[in-house]
């Protein structure tokens, strides 16, 4: 992670409030990869968000770059409304983002823009997933060696 990483994270974990579990508006302010964001409320308190139910491509994957660019189209400039109230050990909340009605999380899903997390229960996003791949759609598209799921990644590319 790079300084500037390192300093937007903890910025945003310092000023994390009771604002994202309000209920109303989010802006984006920015997208940090496929499956997370930085958010930011009426307040001007930002927090991060890490999509419930999926697992984007990491920074060094293949078709990380495409799947954090298909995020940020799908939540930028839009009012975010969000669904969740629980954090996970990184003091991240974890949420489905809602825009005009319709889960972000689905639609990374159903693209092919996500893995589904492997550890959900979500029927739905199970059955989109299955749909994606059939069809080919976002990173199932990519050769078989080149699909490799985020949690394997990140094992066999730990952090120093």
């Amino acid at each position: 992670m790079t300084l500037l990483a390192k300093i937007i994270v903890a910025t945003c974990l310092l000023s994390a409030t009771a604002c994202q579990q309000a209920s109303g508006d989010y802006q984006l302010k920015y997208v940090q990869d496929g499956d997370s964001a930085i958010l930011c409320c009426d307040k001007g308190e930002t927090f991060i968000v890490r999509l419930k139910d999926i697992d984007a491509p990491e920074k060094d994957q293949p078709f990380a770059n495409q799947s954090k660019q298909y995020l940020k189209q799908l939540i930028n400039g839009k009012s975010l409304k969000l669904i969740g109230k629980k954090k996970d050990r990184y003091g991240r909340l974890l949420a489905d983002i809602i825009v005009d009605e319709e889960s972000v999380n689905k639609q990374m899903i159903k693209t092919g823009h996500a893995w589904l997390w492997r550890y959900s229960e979500n029927l739905k996003l199970q059955w989109l997933q299955k749909q994606a791949k059939k069809q080919k759609l976002g990173l199932w598209a990519l050769p078989e060696s080149q699909r490799i799921e985020p949690w394997q990644w990140r094992k066999q590319n730990k952090r120093k």
